[in-house]
């Protein structure tokens, strides 16, 4: 696996060859990524009554804190600028947007330590996120609001690109996830996982830890195995991202490697058109 850093666009045909052979890739110094950074600072300020939003949870007690990071999360899900703009970092990199379907735009939050986690205000553990969606072509794309810092980032495990890693793939299922979501409040905690996870230990020996600055992106297969990096630093880690289907990689069934996922049904639902707003198919 090598990090490769672009500080220019390539083709979807370019892109797919390196992702798909487990590259990650690092688009440099995006203008629009910076925009939405100003947006997204201006947002988290608003909702935290002006504190730091990497400092806030040092002052507001945890459901303060995790009512006010909601908040915010909302607000930035529901954005169409939000959206726009990073509709525009894929166009800077090179993505066609006419043949590129996304499913959705959050920002995450994880805490340092771990009193003020709770729901989607967590670090995220070992995963693909092929897993889910059953789709192998699928990409991810990745992006911090502040500075990061090898104890507030995201990890790659690059040993398990062709080594399987014992999952719940077989049994999760996506319908018994909204069930359990419609039950429960907005934003919070659930008894359901929200995506099939690893039921064994991983080796965390040769874990890369992956830093960019603000306004970069990082872009990678979802058939990457990574994980939150628990966040042990004394600022809270703020990031966006969003995961895409290329129509000619889905229908040329040119994909990553699947080693481990046993799900059986591609969920073709969760996408949509950047361009038109339309679903996602089969053909």
């Amino acid at each position: 696996m090598k990090i490769i850093r672009l500080n220019h666009s390539i083709s979807d045909a370019q892109r797919a060859e390196l992702l798909f052979a487990g590259h990650l890739l690092i688009y440099t110094q995006s203008q629009s990524m910076l925009e939405l950074i100003e947006f997204t600072k201006e947002l988290l300020t608003n909702t935290l009554g002006n504190l730091d939003p990497v400092n806030a949870q040092e002052v507001l007690e945890k459901e303060d804190f995790l009512a006010a990071t909601c908040q915010a999360q909302t607000d930035f899900r529901q954005s169409k600028k939000a959206r726009q703009l990073f509709f525009n970092v894929l166009a800077e990199c090179g993505v066609d947007l006419a043949s590129c379907y996304y499913d959705h735009f959050p920002l995450r939050v994880v805490p340092f330590a771990t009193q003020h986690s709770g729901a989607h205000r967590a670090a995220i553990g070992h995963h693909r996120d092929t897993w889910g969606s059953n789709i192998h072509c699928q990409q991810n794309w990745w992006a911090p609001i502040f500075s990061l810092e090898e104890t507030r980032t995201i990890a790659f495990y690059p040993g398990y690109w062709q080594k399987p890693v014992a999952n719940t793939t077989s049994t999760w299922c996506f319908e018994e996830y909204l069930a359990k979501r419609n039950e429960g409040q907005s934003e919070r905690s659930i008894n359901y996982s929200s995506a099939p996870s690893v039921t064994d230990k991983v080796d965390e020996k040769n874990a890369i830890k992956v830093l960019l600055q603000p306004g970069d992106v990082l872009n990678f297969s979802s058939a990457h195995l990574h994980a939150s990096v628990p966040n042990t630093s004394q600022a809270t880690r703020y990031s966006v991202e969003m995961r895409t289907i290329s129509t000619g990689n889905l229908y040329a069934k040119h994909q990553a490697p699947n080693v481990d996922n046993k799900g059986k049904k591609p969920m073709y639902s969760w996408y949509k058109n950047i361009i038109t707003n339309k679903q996602l198919s089969e053909s």
